[in-house]
């Protein structure tokens, strides 16, 4: 009876230790499950974290790198804006240039047509007073140019004379500032005529008979030095004396 019980008790206690063997193998394999489940996890997590790193820096720098191209698209844009505005503004003034030819052109026009109907009407001097101040800025267009030079040729040396004329009668009646302006008159047309050297002559003996000593120098020195062979030559000289003992 007691082998019996004895028996019964052990074939117990070795379904309990199997029972407990199997238990906590199953607890071993649970365990080791759960921690390679933990560490795959693990391991997902730091995947995803470098993979969204990765994700991360490549968009940045796809950023970066469109950014860098619109920047390079404005500046070339601002280039191109300050390039058209530079061009328009080169147009305006070439378009202003040109209509300040073409206002010149019509002025030289007009006076060139003013001067021949002033000589065609006898008025010589008047004709060349205009031609005078056309040649203040020469004609560039050919006909009015061709027009211009036509005129003058015409022109100057007999309204050069009429000038001398006028000076000599103002200096008889001792109108001498008249005299000095018509001189002067004569000389800007022509200084290459029989009576360029008496317009010198004359300025000369007006200045000093106006105290301007230094002007009536400035007349002797320069009839001297472009007539040498001047019939008024000595005769200067002995003025020039006159005035250094006047002045």
């Amino acid at each position: 009876m007691n082998k019996m019980s004895n028996n019964k008790e052990k074939k117990t206690f070795r379904v309990y230790v199997v029972i407990l063997f199997i238990s906590a193998a199953i607890i071993l394999l649970w365990t080791g499950y759960s921690q390679s489940k933990i560490n795959e996890n693990y391991k997902n997590r730091l995947n995803d974290k470098e993979n969204e790193s990765s994700i991360f820096e490549y968009n940045l720098n796809s950023a970066l790198e469109e950014n860098k191209k619109l920047n390079d698209e404005i500046e070339k844009l601002e280039k191109d804006l300050l390039e058209a505005n530079n061009n328009a503004e080169n147009l305006k003034q070439e378009l202003k240039s040109l209509e300040e030819t073409q206002q010149n052109v019509i002025k030289q026009y007009e006076m060139v047509l003013k001067a021949e109907y002033e000589l065609n009407n006898g008025n010589i001097k008047e004709s060349a007073l205009i031609l005078q101040d056309i040649e203040k800025s020469p004609p560039r267009e050919k006909y009015v140019l061709e027009k211009y030079n036509e005129l003058r040729d015409k022109v100057y040396k007999e309204a050069a004379e009429l000038f001398y004329f006028d000076g000599y009668n103002s200096f008889k009646k001792k109108d001498y500032k008249n005299a000095i302006e018509n001189f002067n008159l004569s000389l800007k047309l022509t200084e290459d005529d029989y009576f360029s050297d008496d317009c010198y002559y004359f300025n000369a003996y007006c200045g000093y008979y106006m105290k301007d000593y230094e002007f009536s120098k400035e007349m002797i020195d320069k009839l001297i030095n472009k007539y040498p062979d001047s019939a008024y030559y000595n005769e200067a000289k002995n003025l020039l004396k006159f005035i250094e003992n006047a002045a």
